[in-house]
């Protein structure tokens, strides 16, 4: 079996850039007169207006909170850091800065944007130290690589790059930024792999006591996992790189995308694929993070938690019961049709008369917070990262006093489900219903030995790459202006 990392170069898996337009268009159709906007991507055309006969509402849209200006400088002079003499600018990390802003909804105060900017300089460090090292050993990447990885970031975020460009360019990041951080992420990859790939032989014997733990594992609940990782290099850094770990967490629960995250700020090879770390047994990790993940439901988050090497922060994307476990068909329900329904709103706000680019633009916006969200808490963390949008908590709501347009929408929804989005008179609206959705259980299932064959040589890669990086950091000269 031929051991490939491109399952790892899903670069930059930027889940952050579906929402990267929202805050623009949210606070366009906020805006009392249509805007004037570049011409945006084709998409798919946006659903039909309603004209409901008692139409939501009309919702004032409240006074924004105070944030800073996100868009990057033209121009800005200065030293920001030097990297064994390779000065990073100002311009660079403004550059940077905006990139991860516009790729991950996060919408920083006067407070918070001072911890991003760290944040995102320490990447920017480790970066050139990558790159560095790349050098030495005449690792490169050309176009097309690049411009694969590039449309592999839209494919998974079913963007086009044109759209991923636009995005980006209208925060004021050139589009170089993007793509030398896309092929610094590819040409670390293929360094670590020229480095270690030869040294890692996963043979038949190493597979046979791999599947044997497992299934004395089996009777064990499995975790889907996503990670942030932190490193802390020297011991008078613990106290700054938790404190950065808190920051992450909090940018997290504002409503960042975590794949956004991780891809720009975690030390582990899973960064090239948004934290990814797949299936794991109970009690096969650090007893601290074990018991953390244990007390997850899907969907949250936990940390930072303190283990070997540094921070971690983790996501429960899914989880398994153990195997053997029978798993019975959960029995839908018939719900009464006229009986109460809990709901909460998000309005995007128009003006009257939209053009169809403004709609085309808010139905882009309206359809990716529908794939994002797993519950109605989610949706006011939304708002606060959406300047201008409305979130609603409408509560217990009889089917009879909707608009008939949304009473049959929600007679095609599951407890918990999103409404298609729909145009009212207020704007665009999207309706989520608050009653619990039913547990999913899922029982654990061995997998193949070809599959377990590549999550070995992962997991070396990745134990190889740490250390790799954690030495360069050790023996360079960095100065932090």
């Amino acid at each position: 079996m031929s051991h490939r990392l491109d399952i790892l170069l899903r670069t930059l898996c930027l889940a952050g850039v579906a929402f990267a337009p929202m805050p623009a268009v949210a606070q366009d159709a906020a805006a009392p007169t249509t805007p004037s906007v570049a011409p945006a991507p084709s998409v798919a055309p946006p659903a039909p207006a309603a004209s409901p006969d008692r139409p939501l509402p009309v919702i004032p849209t409240p006074p924004a909170a105070e944030q800073v200006n996100i868009t990057a400088k033209k121009v800005s002079t200065g030293v920001a850091a030097i990297v064994n003499d390779y000065v990073i600018s100002e311009y660079d990390l403004d550059q940077r800065t905006a990139l991860f802003l516009a790729t991950s909804g996060v919408r920083p105060t006067k407070d918070t944007l001072p911890q991003i900017r760290a944040q995102v300089l320490r990447s920017l460090e480790d970066e050139i130290l990558e790159l560095q090292e790349a050098t030495k050993h005449k690792i490169s990447v050309n176009k097309t690589d690049v411009d694969k990885a590039l449309q592999n970031i839209a494919d998974d975020n079913h963007l086009t790059v044109a759209q991923i460009i636009t995005s980006i360019t209208n925060n004021g990041v050139v589009i170089e930024t993007f793509r030398q951080q896309v092929a610094a992420q590819i040409i670390w990859q293929k360094l670590v792999a020229a480095r270690y790939g030869t040294d890692i032989l996963i043979n038949d014997s190493q597979v046979d006591e791999a599947l044997d733990r497992l299934k004395k594992g089996a009777d064990k609940p499995q975790f889907l996992l996503s990670e942030i990782f932190v490193a802390v290099d020297r011991p008078e850094d613990e106290m700054n790189v938790k404190t950065s770990a808190e920051q992450i967490v909090l940018q997290i629960k504002q409503g960042a995308p975590f794949t956004a995250v991780a891809s720009q700020f975690s030390q582990t090879p899973s960064a090239a694929d948004g934290g990814d770390v797949g299936w794991v047994v109970q009690g096969q990790l650090s007893e601290d993070l074990d018991r953390a993940i244990a007390e997850l439901r899907p969907g949250q988050i936990a940390g930072p938690i303190r283990a070997e090497g540094g921070f971690y922060v983790v996501q429960l994307r899914d989880r398994r019961e153990p195997f053997g476990t029978v798993v019975q068909e959960t029995k839908v329900e018939v719900a009464d049709p006229m009986a109460a329904l809990p709901l909460d709103r998000l309005l995007i706000p128009l003006p009257p008369n939209p053009d169809a680019m403004l709609k085309q633009r808010a139905m882009l916006l309206a359809t990716n917070v529908k794939s994002q969200v797993r519950a109605c808490a989610d949706l006011p963390n939304v708002a606060n990262q959406l300047t201008g949008t409305v979130y609603t908590k409408l509560g217990q709501m009889l089917p009879k006093d909707l608009n008939p347009e949304l009473r049959d929408a929600l007679a095609k929804t599951g407890p918990g489900e999103v409404v298609e989005p729909f145009f009212s008179p207020a704007g665009l609206e999207i309706i989520m219903r608050c009653d619990p959705a039913p547990p999913k259980l899922v029982a654990f299932e061995l997998p193949s030995r070809d599959q377990l064959q590549q999550q070995l040589f992962v997991q070396q890669m990745t134990i190889y790459a740490k250390s790799y990086l954690r030495d360069l950091r050790r023996d360079a000269v960095v100065e932090t202006r």
